[in-house]
């Protein structure tokens, strides 16, 4: 980072030490409007710049495009970024109970082929091949740094590149508004929060806000469980400085700091089979298996851009890297071994099982991304704009998990074992071009990108949408693109050996992999009738080049695995949102999914999805600055297929209430999943409670 991350963890270490002297700091530096670094924002409701990477009203841009706004936010009661989304679209989420963190499904398509993006920016997490690094990455957003969240689903490619098969998440961040501290405390069924905002509003040529929020898990363990969930505590620091050279162009300067430190335990309540292949009999028996392990999670984004605008111009360069840092440790240990009824002996099979089953492990992984990008919006007319730009992606992951199966390998002790590391560094270059052109009631919005990757090679992404205004209050939209998915450094390169559960998993990357790729289309119309509004989109995706593991070999419990590609998958369905407003209090809205997902190598459903959802959502609000706001809201699942390829129906009634006490305080709570339905093989953990505060000073 240079110099700019020194300059900015010396003020992280300020912050630890007191929020107070940040606030005199900042007080001291003048206020000015502390503008996320996508050029423009633009707080006016229904305008977005994901979908095209220019201001657009929702309502003009082809791709199906959803806001959920400030408003929305603050209404919606939730502790988190994930929890925001289950309540206000139809992305379909569910915990990760084995490996943590919640699959983001978007028209069915898997956690790793939604790019989440913040400010428009990439940010590193795990990397890792099974999609981990989408799966935990909106736990490890500030909920209270966020201005607005933008959605686009179906394939954004041609402006994103590879992670945006199926769709983007970009989380956008709050702009400077005036001089004032928010504070806010909750507490729920999972953990506690705290967080503070720090705004100095616009004075001169300078403005700044930082936020800083406090975490803390709870422990988490049923009797049943084989492990409990990852508990402890986190942190998250955000830093932003705008230097305005005038009206039309700023330099932007941004810090964000993550941490994470959690801790879980292992427990068998029952005993466990054990089956050892020796050199001329076999060896059997009963184990039962308890341990602890640890968990370190460290992220840290910085950069700087430079904005600006005049009467034919929009552009944006920027710099910027994004680290990640993880490492787990695991301590399993045998309670019970009890062998067989032709044992060699007792001592023999007790050392067997704790050699095999009680053996420590521990990994230790970093991701460091780094950018560089510009882009640039020419008005060639009053109905036309070309948009291009170019970007370079640099990655370089190094660990444990690469083996030795990556460059300059070393060997790394801990837990009292040693392991083989090595680095890997994957560069992507890209550059885009996009034009919107408008002609009466049409608007026709063409994009093309070209993207070269180092391991893999080129790759080249078109785009076409267009929308037909048939009225003022009623419109058709159709969209055609092609997406890909570049192999993850892991699914390249992996060579993992490591304890799961009581088994050992061997994972082996290929280099040889190509890249998953889709061709979708989809139909909607849309349109507003009296209080009333309401979407209808079909889509329709085929996938080629799935990337999964292959089983290559199992000797007692160590399974093997290798990345291949294993073929073909189709999803299509239908969305559909209607809403009503039935005066200045009280509005009503349906949303819902049906999807079919396969596997059409197999012929199979794809697991963990929902063959129809729906969302049902009523909403009170006085208006006031001092009253209440609620929101009613069901979410029913019909057909949810589980791991086991089983069925499953539920149905989840949830409740929100706000109490405001002036345009400055309010007092909020939840209660999800009301009549307390649990079911393991739905994710479903039962009733879930929070109640929070929050007061701007």
């Amino acid at each position: 980072g240079g110099l700019l991350e020194v300059c900015i963890c010396i003020c992280r270490e300020k912050l630890f030490r007191s929020s107070a002297a940040l606030l005199c700091a900042l007080s001291i530096t003048g206020g000015t409007a502390y503008a996320s670094d996508t050029m423009p924002v633009y707080d006016l409701a229904g305008v977005v710049v994901t979908a095209t990477r220019t201001e657009n009203r929702v309502k003009d841009v082809p791709a199906s495009t959803q806001v959920i706004s400030a408003v929305e936010i603050e209404r919606n009661g939730s502790n988190s970024v994930r929890d925001l989304l289950s309540q206000e679209t139809n992305i379909f989420q569910k915990f990760r109970t084995r490996g943590g963190g919640h699959d983001i499904v978007i028209r069915g398509m898997d956690t790793d082929k939604t790019l989440v993006l913040i400010n428009g920016r990439r940010v590193s997490n795990e990397a890792d091949a099974s999609g981990l690094g989408n799966a935990m990455a909106l736990d490890r957003v500030n909920l209270s740094d966020i201005e607005r969240i933008e959605i686009v689903r179906g394939p954004s490619s041609a402006l994103y590149g590879s992670e945006a098969m199926g769709g983007v998440i970009n989380i956008i961040t709050k702009s400077s508004d005036k001089p004032s501290v928010i504070a806010g405390v909750s507490r729920s069924t999972l953990e506690s929060n705290n967080w503070y905002h720090f705004d100095t509003g616009r004075k001169g040529k300078i403005s700044a806000t930082a936020d800083m929020r406090f975490n803390k898990v709870f422990r988490d363990k049923d009797y049943d469980d084989f492990s409990s969930n990852n508990y402890g505590t986190a942190q998250t620091y955000n830093l932003s400085l705008n230097y305005y050279l005038n009206d039309d162009q700023y330099l932007n300067l941004f810090y964000d700091y993550y941490s994470q430190s959690t801790d879980n335990d292992q427990k068998h309540n029952t005993l466990q089979d054990a089956k050892e292949a020796m050199s001329k009999f076999t060896l059997t028996g009963k184990y039962r298996l308890a341990g602890t392990g640890s968990n370190y999670y460290q992220q840290r984004n910085y950069g700087i851009s430079y904005n600006g605008r005049n009467d034919r111009n929009d552009w944006q360069i920027r710099l910027y890297g994004s680290n990640f840092d993880w490492e787990d440790i695991k301590n399993p240990v045998v309670l019970e071994a009890i062998p067989g009824r032709d044992p060699m002996s007792q001592k023999a099979f007790v050392g067997v099982v704790n050699s095999r089953y009680g053996k420590k492990d521990f990994n230790i992984n970093t991701n460091h991304l780094w950018a560089v990008e510009g882009r640039d919006t020419l008005r060639i007319n009053e109905n036309n704009r070309l948009t291009f730009g170019a970007e370079y992606v640099k990655n370089k992951i190094t660990g444990t998990n690469l083996g030795d199966n990556g460059d300059d390998v070393s060997s790394i002790t801990r837990n009292g074992i040693t392991k083989e590391s090595s680095k890997k560094n994957i560069d992507t270059y890209a550059a885009y071009i996009q034009n919107e052109w408008t002609s009466g009631k049409w608007f026709v919005v063409p994009a093309l990108r070209y993207d070269h990757h180092s391991s893999f090679g080129s790759h080249v992404s078109p785009k076409l949408g267009v929308t037909y205004k048939v009225s003022s209050d009623f419109r058709i939209k159709a969209n055609y693109g092609e997406g890909f998915k570049a192999p993850s450094v892991y699914q390249l390169y992996y060579s993992l050996d490591r304890i799961m559960g009581a088994s050992r998993v061997r994972l082996i990357g290929n280099p040889d992999l190509d890249p998953e790729e889709s061709k979708s289309f989809d139909i909607g119309v849309e349109g507003e009738f009296g209080k009333g509004y309401a979407t209808l989109t079909y889509f329709n995706s085929r996938l080629k080049n799935l990337i999964d593991t292959h089983l290559i070999s199992e000797e007692g419990n160590l399974k093997s695995y290798e990345y291949i590609n294993i073929g073909k998958a189709r999803m299509y369905g239908v969305e559909n949102v209607i809403g009503y407003r039935f005066n200045d209090n009280w509005q009503f809205k349906v949303t819902s999914a049906w999807l079919s997902a396969k596997d059409t190598t197999n012929n199979t459903d794809l697991v963990r999805r929902a063959k129809f959802t729906q969302i049902y959502q009523l909403v009170y609000d006085d208006n006031q600055d001092t009253g209440y706001s609620a929101t009613l809201w069901d979410q029913f699942d019909h057909g949810y297929i589980t791991e086991e390829h089983d069925k499953k129906n539920y149905n989840l009634l949830n409740l929100t209430v706000t109490r405001k006490f002036n345009r400055d305080t309010r007092l909020y709570g939840t209660v999800e999943n009301i009549f307390d339905k649990k079911d393991k093989a739905s994710d479903l953990d039962g009733r879930y409670w929070l109640i929070g505060m929050e007061h701007r000073f």
